[in-house]
């Protein structure tokens, strides 16, 4: 009688459990609103970039993640790569090529940078990825070169970081300025 009394329980609570467990992930599911933390994302990105070329070093360094596993990589014209692995790493670069050629903004003009719609992955709502096709102008501003760009990102006290930078550039293909300005905006 008394197992019959625990396995009559049982079978009432537990789909009553399953319900409320299942309300509670619709309603956290609802609650993402995957673009407007996009949007959110894009312009971490944006701020990322315009800081360093406007030399301004703090506003940089707050777009980062400062983890040892944050990673900013590249490759060269010559086959061969660089990754500055950790922030230590990152902002010790970071930090040089700012002072030295953008400090104040004096030594270089911002150059025009073009992406295409990124792809992106959120995995919960505090880490995502991001893959684009990016057009760089030379300074000339004669053509654009290409390159894939990719970002881990993370979200730290309610604002997005920028985990990783990982940028493969195709310096051999060059793209007028005529014909991507048909095609992007």
């Amino acid at each position: 009688m008394k197992h019959l009394f625990i396995c009559s329980t049982l079978l009432f609570v537990l789909p009553m459990a399953c319900r409320q467990a299942d309300t509670q992930t619709q309603t956290a599911t609802t609650t993402f609103d995957e673009g407007k933390e996009t949007a959110a994302i894009l312009q971490v990105i944006e701020g990322e970039t315009k800081c360093f070329f406007d030399g301004n070093y703090d506003c940089w360094a707050k777009h980062w993640v400062h983890q040892p596993y944050a990673m900013q990589a590249w490759n060269n014209d010559d086959g061969t790569y660089d990754a500055a692995i950790g922030w230590e790493k990152i902002n010790a670069q970071g930090k040089e090529w700012i002072e030295k050629y953008y400090k104040n903004g004096k030594n270089v003009v911002h150059p025009v940078v073009k992406r295409e719609k990124p792809q992106v992955k959120f995995y919960g709502e505090n880490v995502a990825y991001l893959l684009w096709k990016q057009y760089n102008a030379n300074s000339a501003k004669t053509h654009y070169i290409i390159s894939q760009e990719t970002r881990l990102m993370e979200k730290h006290d309610g604002a997005w970081q920028i985990a990783n930078v990982s940028a493969f550039w195709n310096a051999k293909s060059r793209v007028s300025v005529d014909s991507l300005n048909a095609i992007l905006p």
